[in-house]
């Protein structure tokens, strides 16, 4: 047995004794430096590219295997420039010697330095990698055809590499066909040592820079990679990743962003999960968590998001993006949102939709189904005047543009005849929705339990409103456009019931003309794609009908007696009553045809008037042809009556004529005299009539007494 022990160990001895003259010797006789020429002679027939090794190769054998390479270039695709394809300044690798005898693979920190990859596609199209790309050319460790694979070895029974060093890396994209052109520089990334079953601490960064658009940022990555080869899933725990840009495009010209996150992903690609989401840009915080199934064929997402409140006018001027102009400088100061979502397929449902938006509180659920959207939204209050733009001021009228001047422009806006509705955009509508707001106002008007219907398709677009508390009243309405075809053409059919006009239009135009309670129906369809077109194609109908009001602005009864002053050259006389006309009730009907609204039976009734009306109002022009004519019927009672006596039952023809904004009126006094001495006269007529009736019946009955006196003295 000792002497069993001594060939061991004797020929231990001389296998130490090998690997000793192998690592002195090797190195001494075996210079990697004379295979450059082969080498470079391979890559040519393979590729036909020209590779250059302007460093030394650099060989070690003990304790590690490994090769240095330095000064590397493989030249370009014909036609893409002298600057080579790919470039290396030094890369290493090594393979500890030891363990492979017992088949444990131990790599040394795998390092590249100084990567250079420019990458091009001509305005052909073409890229300067095809030719790298050999058609037919077998995928890379698939069998030969025809030869049976190879039977598997024992393989390793373990594996470790030191790490991942590649620095100072640089990839160009330059895209001729479309104007692009990215680079990553300065690209960096490490990692720790890559043991089985242990977790890999991993950091990266680069730069981005682009030309169009303009932008330039700086990209740093962290965090620990673990393999859990029981789930078969790969974890990422502290994932963080940061951003810092700049670009012209932002109002700042800088903008810096952060994502962290635990991110999970499954071997075979079918699982995703991302928990712990949080996005940080500037202000805006975004939370939440996010799954991914079936990725490889049916790819379904679900999670919750959550945007903490900021001040959205501030962060979207601080993007780059423009801020619209709003009547109020305080709205859009308040915005945050929490969505529950799911996605599979084409469809993405936003399901316990809440969102905060300065003052309002808006809850619902919204779905997106290729271009379709659906919704069903409750907004509790709103101000929409807040949002809208400000409010002009009226200037006066330019003057008109000398001739060949670019004046037209100018000129078309202010006559109303740009373009009004987007057509293009609301073609491609496809909407179906319901919108309910518990309080509105909009230009200056309120409005409270609305439930608003949306349908869009194909151009054409129903908007059905139900209002349940408007001024005291209700309204109900619908609108029908239809962009479908060359013009676009507009139905509306509006009724409103016990509507308060005083509030309403003080409301609408902050003036007070108009009092009383009403209720009026409108059906009308237009044409067109401006204001002024929708005028000119106006057709349709509308009735109306008001109680217990006023028209105020005007006293129909003092402008009749101070005309009747003038008339006979009397002294004006004095009224300390309001400038109104009241009256029990008011209606008419009117038809609208290309624009022009004509009423024939406008009816208006007082304690002391009767008014009746008839004429056109030209909505193009914005003209007036009108004729009043009110009635005097009492003067003992009722507003401003007295006075008037002479005038009682004569018609009195006002003429009302020119702009609807501030029309002139001109009374006929010589038809009202006219009338008025017509109507003495058969006054006086019939008094006469009377008085002969009188007296002839007077007459009759003396004859008679004396005629019964006579034949009773015959008798007796």
């Amino acid at each position: 047995m000792g002497k069993l022990f001594k060939i061991l160990g004797g020929l231990v001895l001389v296998l130490l004794l090998l690997i000793v003259a192998a690592v002195i010797i090797l190195p001494m006789v075996v210079d990697p430096n004379d295979y450059k020429e082969e080498i470079v002679t391979q890559v040519k027939d393979q590729t036909g590219r020209d590779l250059t090794i302007a460093g030394d190769l650099k060989l070690s054998v003990f304790p590690w295997l490994g090769i240095e390479i330095g000064g590397l270039e493989l030249s370009n695709a014909p036609g893409f420039g002298e600057q080579p394809f790919a470039a290396v300044k030094s890369a290493a690798i090594r393979v500890k010697l030891m363990p492979l005898l017992s088949r444990r693979l131990e790599v040394d920190t795998v390092g590249l330095d100084g990567l250079a990859l420019n990458l091009a596609k001509s305005k052909a199209g073409v890229t300067n990698w095809d030719d790298l790309i050999k058609e037919g050319a077998p995928v890379e460790g698939a069998p030969a055809e025809g030869k049976p694979e190879a039977a598997p070895g024992r393989g390793l029974e373990g594996f470790m590499i030191g790490g991942v060093d590649i620095s100072d890396a640089r990839i160009r994209w330059d895209d001729q066909s479309t104007g692009q052109q990215y680079t990553v520089d300065r690209f960096f990334l490490k990692s720790g040592a890559i043991r089985p079953g242990s977790p890999v601490s991993l950091e990266l960064g680069a730069q981005l820079q682009s030309r169009e658009p303009e932008l330039n940022a700086e990209i740093k990555l962290e965090g620990e990679v673990a393999l859990d080869e029981a789930a078969r899933m790969l974890h990422i725990k502290g994932l963080e990743l940061q951003v810092d840009a700049t670009s012209p495009l932002l109002q700042k010209e800088t903008m810096s962003a952060s994502l962290m996150a635990d991110v999970g992903v499954a071997l075979d690609g079918q699982l995703l999960t991302v928990d712990g989401l949080s996005i940080t840009a500037d202000a805006l915080k975004l939370t939440g968590s996010l799954q991914g199934r079936n990725l490889a064929a049916q790819p379904a997402f679900s999670g919750t998001l959550n945007l903490a409140e900021l001040n959205l006018r501030e962060w979207l001027g601080g993007q780059g993006m423009v801020v619209p102009e709003t009547a109020d400088p305080q709205v859009l100061t308040r915005f945050g949102a929490a969505i529950e979502l799911a996605s599979q397929d084409d469809v993405t449902r936003l399901n316990k939709l809440a969102i905060v938006l300065d003052d309002s509180k808006i809850n619902g659920n919204a779905s997106l189904q290729g271009g379709a959207i659906g919704f069903a939204l409750d907004v509790d209050s709103i101000d929409l005047d807040r949002y809208l733009p400000p409010v002009q001021e009226e200037t006066a009228a330019p003057a008109a543009p000398a001739a060949g001047s670019d004046g037209g422009a100018t000129t078309a806006a202010a006559s109303g005849d740009e373009p009004l509705l987007p057509v293009e955009q609301l073609r491609g509508l496809n909407l179906n929705g319901t919108l309910k707001i518990g309080q509105m106002i909009i230009r200056k008007l309120t409005a409270k339990d609305i439930l608003v219907t949306v349908k869009a398709s194909q151009g054409k677009i129903d908007v059905q409103q139900k209002i349940g508390a408007f001024y005291q009243g209700s309204l109900d309405g619908l609108v029908n456009l239809n962009v479908a075809g060359k013009t676009p053409v507009v139905q509306i059919a509006e009724q409103a019931t016990n509507i308060q006009a005083g509030p309403l239009l003080q409301d609408l135009i902050a003036k007070d003309k108009f009092d009383g309670k009403g209720s009026f129906q409108t059906k009308l369809s237009t044409s067109g794609n401006s204001i002024n077109a929708f005028k000119r194609a106006l057709n349709g109908n509308l009735s109306f009908r008001f109680e217990n009001g006023a028209v105020k602005g005007v006293n129909l009864a003092q402008l009749l007696r101070e005309g009747r002053a003038r008339l006979k050259g009397e002294q004006l006389p004095a009224d300390s009553a309001p400038p109104q006309t009241d009256f029990s009730e008011l209606g008419g009907t009117a038809v609208i045809k290309q624009g022009v609204l004509d009423n024939q039976d406008l009816l208006a009734k007082s304690p002391f008037l009767r008014v009746t009306g008839a004429g056109q109002v030209n909505l193009v022009t914005e003209t007036l042809d009108y004729l009043v004519k009110p009635v005097i019927v009492s003067t003992a009672a009722g507003q401003g009556g007295a006075g008037l006596e002479e005038l009682k039952g004569v018609p009195i023809p006002v003429k009302l004529t020119g702009p609807y904004a501030s029309p002139d009126y001109t009374i006929d006094w010589a038809q009202v005299v006219t009338a008025s001495q017509k109507a003495k006269l058969e006054e006086k007529e019939a008094e006469v009539k009377q008085q002969l009736e009188e007296k002839k019946q007077e007459t009759r009955e003396k004859l008679e007494n004396k005629l019964k006196d006579r034949l009773k003295g015959l008798f007796n």
